[in-house]
């Protein structure tokens, strides 16, 4: 009877010849980045030649518990949308803008409710929590906080460059005094 057992870590092997022990990673051919993921992360974004326009996806996330919807076709679809019970993302347009070098800003945007005056507004409507893409900056107002995603760039020959800003779902406070313009605070969860 042999002393040596498998472990972890490692396979055994014996016979009457003698015994093997390998210790070879069997996931080492495994890319484990390419799986490393976030709430709010751009990703597949390509450039779609038939309809001459880059297009976009947005991994699943929450702003107060209310997931943002994203514009595909003209409609205002929700990130996590499934079909037949299998995630089926919605895609999105980049907007660029029409001076050089094109930019566009990825926005997660969250409206105030006119009636209930809750941020945001937990029903479809123009005030809840939206995913944009727009070719300006764009600033917090009494009616929207803006928060900056990610960043691109139009490079030569469809290429593109990026910077992804927020890395997780986000809690957010709107603060309105008086007068002055409503502020915006967020905390990643």
């Amino acid at each position: 009877m042999s002393k040596i057992q498998p472990g972890s870590g490692y396979g055994f092997n014996s016979g009457g010849f003698g015994f093997t022990l390998n210790t070879v990673d069997p996931f080492a051919a495994f890319n484990q980045e390419a799986f490393r993921t976030h709430p709010l992360q751009i990703f597949n974004l390509s450039y779609d030649a038939a309809g001459s326009a880059w297009t976009y996806q947005v991994i699943p996330g929450i702003l107060n518990n209310v997931v943002p919807e994203i514009l595909e076709d003209g409609v205002w679809i929700p990130l996590d949308r499934t079909t037949s019970g299998i995630p089926d993302w919605p895609i999105s347009v980049v907007n660029f803008s029409a001076t050089s070098p094109k930019n566009s800003y990825i926005y997660l945007r969250g409206g105030v409710d006119p009636t209930t005056k809750a941020f945001p507004s937990p029903v479809s409507s123009d005030q809840t929590a939206r995913i944009i893409s727009s070719a300006t900056v764009l600033t917090d107002d009494d009616d929207y906080g803006y928060v900056l995603l990610c960043e691109i760039t139009e490079g030569t020959g469809n290429t593109i460059s990026f910077n992804q800003f927020i890395t997780g779902s986000l809690w957010g406070d709107r603060i309105k005094l008086g007068t002055t313009t409503a502020k915006y605070y967020y905390a990643r969860i």
